[in-house]
């Protein structure tokens, strides 16, 4: 199945570039050539792909307005808490009684216990329709370059409109739908919480890795299952699915029933876990490959684990091209590739006699077929217990713990070596630990998962020793968690290397798989060395971007809050503010997801630039919207200097103060009148006196002056200060919001502001401006003195350069002022 995967990936990439007719007409006179001249069946595949790639190239439904209708949906499944609010996904089928046909995601912020219990008595569930009045609006998305693009994201979904429910009172159900499967999924996770109700975050595990559920990990713990390469245990992928398999398997041999029905018992088990664990992709995958397994094992025929898994991808393209390009799919493939292609080979070539030398150890008579080494091992060994008067298994029980430990590390170590492009240009992270603290955990998670499902079937007091050690191994893999992350280089954050350091790794990775093949041992060494190296150079090399040749300004686009990069041609960069705070928390609202605008959005971006230290970091002032994002910038990133203002000693402030002094980095206090460079302050005096509670007008108002251009930077400024009346580039203070007193004219306006924001910013007095809702990151440069070609025209002397990112392509649009 390799070649016919092969070519299906060839058409599906180049469905964009051909017309779908053509492949059409195409198809017929290649599957008729295929019968004389088989090597044509190949190109029919790849003509499937191209119509099956361009099937999937979805349209987007006309926008259903700008203002609230009233849609009849039906309800695709209950609704599920998603740690700020609960998620209610619906088909559309009428926008104000037009018909209408699409996808949208509605969510609800109740956290008044009146609302939340008027919504609860709803008890919606899949199938219900329902009448609902909401605004949609296309998926709100940080357009910043590096940044996980959510919307893309709805859109393989099918899901192109969102929307915010009010109030339950807007919700009216039309038809009930059969709440059968969900009662069923409700009570097992009921029953799967009810042990742990005491160990939320034992809770939280449990239900992540058995049932996928991973929005009752707290913040803490799930930053730490990623910063230990662990991740994968607690979102349920394809291992979850092979334990459940396995454990059917082994459950199996001790039934009183025929081969092939402990087979289909197999089966059954795992498909009536892929169903309980509903949504996610990795559990379907390994479900189709087991079939392959039972289906292979049914018919008497052999089972070649590389051909299942090629054809399991076959089958999942065939339905869905679009996965293609799914991060998800390609780690579980490369998973697999790296185990069976890689770690196999490397088990047999290092542990393989040890292997030979532990099977039926007392059997004598099978001494002279096995290799010279793995012979006298076993005799030695059978000696020594003989001359001792001890059991065999006194010996070969270590041993074997050491057998499946050794195995269990090379494997994990293949894994990592693929995975590692993956971590660093996703995550953006390096954990040398990681292969190390796999071994135990995955252990641990092969038993907790099949106990957990035992205890949903258990009455209550037959559950309690079972939970007490489910919670004990967790306890414990939390502990080798936590000690491993301790040590020095567990784990690093890491920037995006450029191009050629993925070909130089590609290269020495597909030098050393080719030599444990062949069991070169000389090019192995070589290769693991040079793997070794790469991983080095990328953790300590500094990738940063060349120097700008004019001064630019980066607006980033970090919701509703304030982040913006300044680059500097001497290679000096400074980041004023750090975005941070999501709409939930604006409406003081129940807030338990652990989405940070600071590691998700800002980071990202950072990182995707290949920058590892900023110079200097600016706090305009202790509002969260402009403060939270710091902390992972201060985590993630060397940072020169901390310039701070005047601020109220708020607990969240002095948390940050704190950590810039754990951080031992430099502070410095600015106030009007300083020159700091190119920056001139014109805010906050040295005599302000911030008051109790964390104002606006505390912000740290700069001035920027390359020689030639202009740039006023204001954080959320309100009241008037002393300012030019005239600049280049003004930022625009509190998000565009009415009654702002600073607003110099200005060549270029840009406000930074978040999309549906529930405050009505920008206010329309603030604009015409660019906007980062409507535009995502705006590059601003400045004219400097060196700068070749002299200004831009019509008297400006700053140019704005929007860059906005598609699926297949990158485009520039350069605007400048009139």
């Amino acid at each position: 199945m390799a070649l016919p995967l092969l070519f299906l990936i060839i058409g599906i990439l180049l469905s964009p570039c051909l017309e779908p007719a053509a492949a059409w007409v195409c198809l017929p006179l290649a599957v008729l050539i295929s019968f004389a001249r088989r090597w044509c069946a190949l190109i029919a595949v790849a003509l499937v792909g191209v119509i099956a790639g361009a099937n999937q190239q979805r349209t987007v439904p006309p926008d259903p307005g700008d203002t609230a209708a009233r849609i009849v949906c039906r309800l695709l499944k209950p609704p599920e808490w998603r740690g700020v609010g609960s998620y209610l996904d619906v088909e559309v089928q009428t926008v104000d009684a037009q018909p209408y046909r699409g996808r949208a995601r509605l969510t609800e912020f109740l956290d008044d216990p009146q609302q939340r219990a008027l919504f609860d008595s709803l008890d919606l569930g899949s199938g219900d329709r329902l009448e609902i009045v909401v605004k949609l609006h296309r998926p709100a998305v940080y357009r910043d370059p590096g940044v996980f693009d959510y919307r893309h994201h709805l859109e393989r979904q099918g899901i192109y409109w969102t929307g915010t429910i009010r109030n339950p009172r807007l919700i009216t159900v039309l038809d009930r739908g059969w709440h059968g499967p969900d009662r069923i999924k409700k009570w097992i996770q009921a029953r799967l919480e009810a042990p742990f109700a005491s160990r939320p975050d034992i809770q939280g595990i449990v239900l992540g890795m058995v049932l996928g559920r991973k929005f009752g990990l707290t913040a803490k713990i799930e930053r730490q299952f990623q910063a230990g390469g662990l991740y994968h245990l607690v979102v349920v992928s394809g291992f979850n699915l092979a334990v459940v398999a396995g454990t059917a398997l082994w459950l199996a041999r001790f039934l009183p029933w025929k081969r092939r029905t402990r087979l289909l018992f197999v089966f059954i088990c795992a498909v009536s876990y892929a169903a309980m664990v509903e949504g996610q992709m990795p559990v379907y995958r390994a479900t189709i490959a087991v079939m392959f397994l039972v289906a292979g094992s049914l018919l008497d025929r052999g089972y070649a684990v590389l051909n299942a898994t090629a054809a399991t991808a076959f089958i999942l393209l065939l339905a869905d091209p679009a996965s293609l390009e799914d991060s998800s799919f390609q780690m579980t493939f490369a998973a697999v590739l790296a185990v069976v292609g890689i770690g196999v080979p490397v088990n047999r070539w290092a542990l393989g006699w040890l292997r030979e030398g532990l099977k039926d150890f007392d059997d004598p008579s099978k001494d002279g077929r096995l290799p010279v080494r793995a012979s006298n091992w076993r005799v030695s060994r059978r000696v020594w217990c003989e001359r001792h008067r001890l059991p065999s298994w006194i010996l070969t029980f270590p041993w074997k713990i050491l057998l499946v430990t050794g195995e269990a590390l090379l494997v994990s170590l293949c894994v990592e070596m693929i995975f590692v492009v993956f971590m660093v240009e996703s995550f953006h992270r390096l954990s040398p630990i990681s292969p190390v603290v796999n071994v135990p955990a995955g252990i641990i998670t092969a038993v907790v998962t099949p106990l957990a499902l035992v205890l949903v079937f258990l009455p209550g007091s037959a559950a309690v020793p079972i939970a007490r050690l489910i919670t004990t191994l967790l306890d414990l893999l939390l502990k080798i968690l936590d000690l491993s992350l301790q040590l020095p280089g567990a784990t690093l954050r890491v920037p995006s290397p450029p191009v050629w350091v993925w070909i130089l790794y590609a290269a020495v990775t597909a030098a050393l798989i080719v030599a444990i093949h062949k069991r070169w041992t000389h090019l192995c060494l070589a290769g693991i060395a040079a793997v070794l190296s790469i991983h080095a150079l990328m953790a300590c090399k500094d990738f940063s971007p060349r120097a700008p040749g004019s001064v630019t300004l980066t607006f980033l686009d970090v919701g509703q809050g304030d982040s913006s990069l300044i680059e500097f041609p001497s290679g000096y960069r400074i980041l004023i503010d750090g975005g941070g705070v999501a709409s939930g928390r604006f409406l003081d609202l129940r807030d338990e997801s652990t989405f940070s605008i600071g590691e998700n959005v800002l980071s990202s971006y950072l990182f995707s630039r290949g920058i590892r230290r900023l110079d200097a970091v600016v706090l305009t002032h202790a509002h969260h919207d402009h403060m939270d994002g710091l902390f992972s910038v201060m985590e993630n990133f060397g940072v020169g200097e901390f310039w701070l203002g005047r601020n109220p000693m708020t607990p969240r402030y002095k948390d940050l103060i704190e950590r810039v002094q754990e951080k031992q980095i430099p502070i410095r206090w600015v106030y009007t009148g300083q020159t700091i460079g190119p920056f001139t302050v014109l805010h906050p005096p040295l005599t302000w006196m911030p008051r109790k509670n964390d104002q606006n007008n505390d912000s740290v108002v700069l001035l920027l002056n390359t020689g030639r251009a202009t740039a006023l930077l204001t954080g959320d400024i309100e009241t008037f200060i002393p300012a030019p009346e005239k600049v280049d580039v003004l930022k625009v203070p509190h998000h565009g919001s009415k009654g702002v007193r600073v607003r110099p004219k200005a060549a270029f306006r840009v406000i930074s502001v978040g999309a549906n924001n529930p405050f009505g910013h920008p206010h329309e007095s603030a604009l015409p401006a660019l906007r980062t809702d409507q535009l995502g990151a705006i590059t601003v440069t400045l004219e400097s003195p060196g700068t070749r070609g002299g200004a831009p025209p019509h008297g400006s002397n700053a140019r704005v350069t929007l860059t906005e990112s598609c699926r297949s392509c990158k485009l520039a649009l350069l605007f400048r002022s009139h």
